[in-house]
């Protein structure tokens, strides 16, 4: 479409219409509902290609049907009152039937001795075409906000709590309005979780299932699962956080399960070989660390293969599972019991001497002793235990030279006569049975 020069109407003077013409808005007079004036930016939203497709026809042509009695009615107000209409938005139709939005203000003027309207007015479609496309995407986001079970939340660089979605009450309990305006670290019952967040968004920029727990309203604690991304301002500076939670409590609590049973011996409760063993490792590289000494023994059952032979393999099991119970009420907190199968078990005493492992040892011994194991309501059985131990040592890099050691002891203690402790290269003396 070529340049669209206005053909003036004889009221406006040339400085008049060259006025209008100048200006960046959009500028009708009319009378009488007929278009007399349009400047070129008017003609241009019209999609005119000339002026006479515009100029002396009605208004009505050009104003959406939906809006004509509003448009009307307004039209009417400004010429019985002489007054100036406040912007208002209504859809027109183009020359080339398209629908297009203004925002149009008008006041009276006389145009050759009749009472008419000057308009100005700019086209809008596009911003309301944006503002309806904001208008869903934001129905869309609060849709998924009241929708999504996970929590969505954003926090700014003092670590408040700008945004939560509504979601988090059917989790922590709380109503948005409890938690917005709040620190975030405030629902968090370790502070160090939260600051181990930030330190890791911080160093990558986010973090995914990141793990965290927070307290409820109810007091109880919970296990959440944290991905988030790091906000920054126009200078690229931290300047808060955003992203999800979710409570995984029951996954957690299944996991713990699933790692307890792979961790424990099914018969005694006890931890089980493959735990023992990584313990082991564990307290080997403490002991290289540290140097702190540490014991390391083997119990065995004596004659367990004659207590299943007599009294069947239940019975057996009713004797390593009181065994077990006798041996965990001597230990300490810090000691490892463990089950590395068949009658045979490791005890684990960190920063324990011989001196004092073997005390331990005698008290093992005398209550296994003394306490017989009832197998059946007629038949008691007595139960005695050989016990080898060794102290690790700054050469040792695993637990199989450790273990063979504590063997050769028990072994020892065996041939010596079993119920006794017997130290690898005699450390201690044998205990009497």
């Amino acid at each position: 479409m070529g340049e669209i020069i206005p053909t003036p109407i004889p009221s406006l003077t040339p400085e008049e219409c060259e006025a209008f013409d100048s200006l960046p808005t959009a500028v009708v007079i009319f009378a009488a509902d007929l278009i007399l004036y349009a400047n070129a930016v008017a003609l241009g939203i019209f999609e005119a290609d000339h002026p006479e497709r515009v100029l002396g026809h009605s208004v009505h042509e050009f104003i959406y049907p939906l809006d004509q009695e509003r448009v009307v009615a307004r039209i009417r107000r400004a010429e019985a009152g002489n007054v100036i209409n406040p912007p208002t938005e209504f859809r027109i139709y183009t020359q080339r039937h398209q629908v297009r939005v203004i925002a149009l203000t008008s006041r009276t003027v006389r145009v050759e001795g009749q009472i008419g309207l000057i308009a100005t007015f700019l086209d809008m479609t596009e911003r309301c075409a944006m503002e309806e496309r904001l208008r869903q995407s934001d129905e869309q986001f609060q849709h998924l906000m009241h929708t999504m079970q996970d929590v969505f939340y954003r926090t700014d660089v003092e670590g408040i709590t700008r945004y939560v979605s509504p979601s988090v009450v059917n989790v922590l309990g709380y109503q948005q309005s409890e938690i917005v305006g709040q620190l975030a670290s405030a629902f968090y019952p370790d502070q160090t979780d939260r600051d181990a967040l930030i330190e890791t968004i911080k160093k990558q920029g986010y973090v995914r299932d990141f793990p965290g727990q927070m307290r409820c309203r109810d007091g109880r604690i919970i296990d959440i699962s944290i991905s988030s991304t790091i906000l920054l301002d126009e200078t690229g500076q931290y300047a808060g956080l955003e992203g999800i939670w979710r409570d995984i409590t029951q996954r957690r609590q299944l996991e713990r399960k699933l790692e307890q049973l792979a961790s424990r011996d099914e018969l005694t409760g006890i931890s089980n070989r493959r735990y023992s063993l990584e313990e082991l490792d564990k307290r080997i590289s403490r002991h290289q660390r540290h140097g702190r000494d540490t014991a390391v023994c083997i119990l065995d059952l004596d004659h367990f293969k004659r207590i299943n032979d007599q009294h069947g393999h239940l019975a057996g099991d009713q004797v390593l599972r009181e065994f077990a119970h006798v041996v965990q009420s001597e230990l300490r907190n810090t000691d490892h019991f463990g089950r590395l199968g068949g009658e045979e078990f490791l005890l684990i005493c960190e920063d324990s001497s011989a001196t004092n492992t073997s005390l331990l040892a005698q008290r093992i011994l005398e209550k296994v002793a003394s306490n017989p194991v009832r197998i059946n309501p007629q038949t008691m059985t007595q139960v005695t235990v050989s016990i080898g131990a060794t102290l690790m040592d700054t050469n040792d890099e695993s637990g199989s030279a450790i273990l063979s050691r504590a063997d050769e002891a028990l072994y020892r203690a065996k041939t010596a006569g079993r119920n006794r402790i017997c130290w690898f290269q005699e450390i201690a003396t044998l205990s009497e049975p």
